[in-house]
């Protein structure tokens, strides 16, 4: 893939320049770059650049399809020949126009400073519906073929003193029902979640999977109004937000 001429592209400030391109397979990118250039003054040295791969579709939407932190780069120098493999976050069905961004954090947020557009867009056909399984039809089964009859049992003969004697009868009580044992069914507890805004960092570090560093850049870049402004912090990515995703809540 090739970009065309980047949308926002300040003079003697910071920029991409030369070739780049990406190559997709299954849930990693591979992002190429010329060249990342700080074009001010030799003194005027950066704060952290983030590249990041945006998506935006034709009704409005946008999305982070990848994204890392590259540090920072001292006035009139520049990286060469970058290559970035990154988490590739799939977007919705449609078509999207891929933008590769360049990032500077001012100390409240990463502040856009060059984008180049891709010229091919990138499709993601529709899922096909799972169709449900038909439902089961009842049937009921009756046999209606005759039963053979019992014979008649007739006494025999018997002399006219003998007397015919009776069946005993036996009489069966029914079995009582053996009492059954309720079981008990324990509630679940809901899990007590941390909070990003409100929490201190001891609590924060004790989140499973949360490192020391990322804990303490959430309490230094506070507050934070969203999930996606997390993954503009050093050492967090996508598949890492999800995964601390379940023990957090942002207040």
């Amino acid at each position: 893939m090739s970009a065309l001429a980047s949308s926002i592209e300040p003079a003697n400030e910071l920029t991409l320049i030369g070739g780049f391109g990406y190559r997709i397979k299954q849930d990693r990118i591979m992002i190429s770059i010329d060249q990342i250039a700080n074009q001010r003054s030799l003194d005027n040295l950066s704060g952290t650049l983030s590249i990041e791969l945006h998506g935006y579709s034709s009704d409005g939407r946008e999305t982070v399809l990848a994204s890392t932190t590259i540090g920072q780069i001292t006035g009139q120098h520049f990286l060469e020949h970058c290559v970035y493999d990154l988490v590739f976050n799939k977007p919705y069905a449609g078509i999207w126009t891929l933008a590769l961004e360049l990032k500077e954090w001012d100390g409240n947020q990463f502040a856009l400073q060059s984008r180049q557009l891709f010229d091919q867009t990138y499709y993601v056909p529709q899922e096909p519906e799972t169709p449900s399984p038909l439902p089961m039809s009842n049937v009921i089964v009756a046999d209606f073929s005759p039963s053979e009859a019992k014979p008649d049992t007739v006494p025999p003969n018997k002399k006219d003193n003998d007397r015919l004697e009776s069946p005993a009868i036996t009489t069966k009580h029914p079995k009582q029902p053996k009492p059954t044992k309720s079981v008990k069914t324990k509630k679940k507890q809901k899990p007590v979640l941390t909070s990003i805004n409100k929490s201190s960092l001891e609590e924060l570090s004790s989140v499973k999977g949360m490192p020391k560093k990322l804990a303490i850049e959430i309490v230094d870049k506070r507050p934070h109004k969203t999930w996606e402004s997390l993954l503009k912090l050093k050492g967090m990515g996508p598949k890492l937000l999800k995964k601390l995703s379940a023990g957090l809540k942002l207040n």
